[in-house]
């Protein structure tokens, strides 16, 4: 693949990509670059996919996601510079591939309907600050099938207090949706969307598979709710020197424990609740499943469930901190933030509450939890809710 100098975005294409919600990149590919690359996906396709109960060509949605990145042919499209350029134009800070996705529709399949990719549930979709960036590798025309964009839809969504430790965004309501338009992608373009611009994909009329690049990229500061998608070293090591710094997360051992960082925020200074070994609520914890499917690494459903049978807890969103190796797997610790919190209740003789400086003294500054801690409050982090799947139905209930 050959390197395209990185486009220099003027003040006007940015101002216009936060107005409209995306940007379009013509022929980032050249024809034959798109083609070989459509050929690799085809290919990848046959040996497996997800879902692995689908059979090509069965008509279908086929995805080649996360760690396949690794696989021959599709590294490079990952640390693109013209699309990693524009995609960090778009963000307006550096930024981190937290999902490689290649999708793939036989003929036959139905396309998908009007819908909004943020996602509180998914690590890929759970970012207060994400773009897609999708490289059709056939024509999106009436043949293959378009997609479609309705411009500005990304204003539907606001944050409802900028000033809040942890964000929040109102309801969206479709009905005030601008008609969605076709922005006419050839292969080998780049569109950057948004992550709050609505959008569809048609069916097409053609005999032969409509494919196209679809990863996602957030800024660096804007960690995913839900967790980043666990990468394994071969994808790592597939990279560049200059395009490992896009991968967020890196461990050849699986998720295995979760942990919860509750902080109480009834006064000036902050509490935190600890159990009397010393640990975060929490344990061992499994993986979301409904609705997730490749988008590996949320454990939120399961640490709710923990905090209920632990503390009798209702736990309605939180929100990823960090990652930590331990002996036998990873760590992922989430945090949560209330005021409202029985202090008594949950200081049941198995936990008590402790400031910021009560923890440094009893654990050491340099502790997994001290850590945790100083993450949480780090000031230059956007963060938002993250939520399970069984709660996706409400996600912007409040």
């Amino acid at each position: 693949m050959t390197a395209t100098i990185t486009p220099s975005l003027t003040e006007q294409q940015i101002a216009d990509y936060h107005e409209d919600g995306y940007i379009i990149v013509r022929n980032v590919l050249s024809a034959k670059e798109a083609d070989e690359l459509r050929r690799t996906v085809q290919q990848a396709v046959k040996r497996d996919a997800y879902p692995l109960t689908l059979q090509y060509p069965q008509p279908a949605k086929y995805t080649v996601s996360g760690n396949r990145l690794a696989d021959p042919g599709l590294t490079a499209i990952a640390e693109h510079p013209t699309v990693v350029g524009t995609v960090e134009a778009a963000l307006g800070h550096p930024s981190y591939l937290t999902a490689y996705v290649a999708y793939l529709r036989t003929p036959g399949d139905k396309g998908a309907g009007a819908h909004c990719d943020y996602k509180r549930w998914r690590p890929v979709g759970s970012s207060m600050n994400w773009v897609f960036a999708i490289i059709p590798l056939t024509d999106f025309d009436t043949e293959y099938g378009p997609f479609l964009v309705s411009p500005k839809s990304h204003k539907l969504m606001q944050v409802i207090d900028p000033d809040a430790h942890i964000l929040d965004l109102n309801r969206p309501d479709a009905k005030e949706l601008a008609p969605f338009i076709d922005p006419e992608l050839k292969a080998g373009d780049l569109l950057v969307v948004n992550e709050h611009v609505w959008h569809k994909a048609p069916a097409g009329t053609t005999t032969e598979d409509r494919c196209g690049i679809f990863n996602k990229y957030c800024a660096v500061n804007a960690p995913p709710a839900a967790g980043y998608y666990p990468y394994n070293p071969a994808a790592l090591e597939a990279l560049s020197d200059d395009g490992k710094r896009l991968i967020p997360v890196c461990f050849d051992k699986p998720i295995t424990t979760t942990r919860l960082l509750i902080e109480d925020t009834s006064s000036q200074e902050s509490k935190f609740l600890l159990r009397s070994d010393t640990e975060l609520p929490g344990g061992e914890g499994w993986e979301e499943e409904k609705l997730v499917g490749w988008d590996v690494g949320a454990r939120i459903g399961s640490l709710q469930a923990l905090a209920k049978t632990q503390l009798d807890l209702e736990v309605s969103w939180m929100s990823y901190i960090e990652d930590v190796e331990e002996e036998d797997g990873i760590c992922r610790i989430y945090g949560f933030s209330d005021e409202n919190l029985d202090l008594d209740r949950l200081a049941n003789g198995d936990y008590d509450w402790f400031t910021k400086s009560e923890l440094q003294q009893r654990l050491g500054e340099s502790d997994t939890i001290c850590h945790a801690v100083n993450t949480w409050h780090q000031a230059d982090v956007i963060r938002g809710k993250g939520k399970a799947c069984h709660q996706s139905r409400h996600q912007f209930d409040f």
